[in-house]
């Protein structure tokens, strides 16, 4: 004899959810979705029912998740965010694109993309509203693979498989140092590393990864006295005379300008990066997607190509 029916999770079950967790308050979360308490209390007694796991610990200063919770909630934004997209480019197909585009940019590309790619937007499609995410590299791809981003400006030094990848240009790497520590137009060779103390980021970072294994192939040993997970600290320790670091233009292009910061190429060999744009095989682009790498696109591969002419 078949037993009862077992309840599935539901889009509004899991909305719920993820607003108690991002309030921390069963009040504040009802509020919120303009529903009565009582109602979120039993959308989140049968969600843990039907799953048969505690997902939030209650007391009376609020509500945290659970090992298990978290994991849910993590999987419940991308879910609804993807619920939101799907809902949205069938609606609109046709149509001007509209609707918010999730893209992620490691730190240095920040203040080369932005504003114009912001321009771009407001000039191309006002409707298009990009959600910018900045972080390091390895979390960029990280979120890529799971939903959270719709695309992702990355460094090639990483495995990129699943993933569709459109190269931008190609930098060449400086040794930065205080303003007056290089000449315009000085170069270090690759072996001289070892003879500058550096700070460069951590090991989420590209630049980490494309760093290390530049100097591995040579054989060298740089003297890495620390890890900075910002590249705009890096920068400003860098500045007071803490250390050098290395970077590409993209990174440091604005201290150049402002004269706070000298730089030195780096070469024999040099050390090259190569900036890519990436998206999910395995998701459609929307047409608000394609229209924000369209522009941003077009912003990289302009500025990589005037840094190397």
């Amino acid at each position: 004899m078949a037993g009862p029916p077992v309840a599935l999770m539901d889009s509004r079950q899991l909305r719920y959810f993820v607003k108690v967790v991002e309030t921390g308050n069963l009040t504040r979360a009802a509020a919120a979705l303009h529903v009565a308490q009582s109602a979120v209390s039993m959308h989140m007694r049968h969600l843990e029912n039907d799953l048969g796991v505690q997902l939030l610990v209650r007391s009376r200063a609020g509500v945290v998740p659970t090992e298990q919770g978290r994991l849910l909630f993590e999987h419940a934004r991308t879910i609804l965010r993807q619920f939101a997209q799907a809902r949205q480019e069938v609606v609109s197909l046709g149509r001007e694109p509209h609707g918010e585009v999730a893209l992620g940019i490691p730190a240095p590309v920040g203040p080369v993309l932005v504003r114009p790619l912001l321009d771009h937007l407001r000039a191309q499609a006002p409707k298009v509203v990009p959600h910018i995410v900045e972080a390091m590299s390895g979390y960029l791809l990280e979120w890529l693979h799971s939903g959270r981003l719709d695309a992702a400006i990355l460094f090639d030094v990483q495995p990129l498989s699943g993933l569709r990848r459109t190269v931008l240009g190609v930098e060449n790497m400086y040794l930065v140092g205080q303003a007056a520590a290089f000449g315009e137009g000085q170069v270090v060779p690759m072996a001289e590393l070892p003879s500058y103390p550096l700070i460069i980021p951590g090991r989420m970072h590209g630049m980490n990864m494309l760093i290390r294994k530049a100097v591995n192939q040579q054989g060298i040993s740089p003297d890495i006295r620390v890890e900075v997970d910002s590249v705009a600290e890096i920068l400003s320790l860098v500045k007071a005379g803490y250390g050098y670091t290395i970077l590409a233009p993209m990174g440091f292009y604005r201290e150049l300008q402002e004269g706070g910061i000298s730089v030195a190429r780096v070469q024999d060999p040099p050390i090259q990066r190569t900036l890519i744009s990436a998206t999910a095989e395995a998701r459609p682009l929307s047409q608000a997607t394609e229209v924000l790498l369209d522009g941003a696109h077009a912003i990289l591969k302009a500025f990589t190509r005037r840094q190397s002419a």
